[in-house]
């Protein structure tokens, strides 16, 4: 049995309280493609192998190794690998408009912006924290929060200067 490498995001199953994940075959590349569970495309479950059980975090992204179940009615994953994503931080700045600073990684952005924001996790720089820490997924995450408060701050000076006080919020 030859072992066949996709991308998988893992979900504990609401029936049997398993950890579990679900692949798909593309039409045209024939290569296995990780799906939801309520995938309209025709699926098949990937179960962890007795060495990765206790080892897989929920929603979060893997690169993962499959072997074919014996009567090929889905498969085992018998390597995982979290995949973790350089994250871009970056300031933007519409002076008396748009205050933001954005944290992009994978297809995924947490973004601060303390004129416009709707809630504490976008409006708060600790809104923002809390949010960045939980993350599983962020490559080298203490440069990027440090990148983060560096630049959330220096936004904050310049949304002072641009409104000619020293108190926002």
């Amino acid at each position: 049995m030859s072992l066949e490498k996709s991308q998988i995001k893992f979900a504990k199953s609401e029936q049997t309280g398993e950890i579990i994940g679900f692949v798909s075959r593309h039409s045209k590349t024939r290569k296995l493609k990780g799906v939801r569970e309520n995938s309209p495309f025709g699926k098949k479950i990937c179960v962890l192998s007795q060495d990765l059980k206790g080892c897989i975090i929920p929603n979060i992204l893997y690169n993962v190794e499959l072997k074919t179940m014996h009567k090929s009615n889905g498969y085992v994953v018998v390597s995982a690998i979290p995949i973790r994503f350089k994250a871009h931080v970056e300031t933007v700045i519409v002076p008396l408009q748009t205050y933001q600073v954005h944290i992009t990684f994978g297809n995924k952005t947490v973004y601060f912006d303390p004129k416009n924001g709707k809630s504490s996790s976008s409006k708060t720089i600790e809104g923002v924290l809390n949010v960045l820490i939980e993350r599983q997924d962020i490559d080298n995450l203490e440069s990027v929060i440090a990148s983060f408060k560096k630049q959330a701050f220096s936004l904050i000076e310049q949304m002072e200067k641009d409104y000619g006080y020293t108190k926002i919020g």
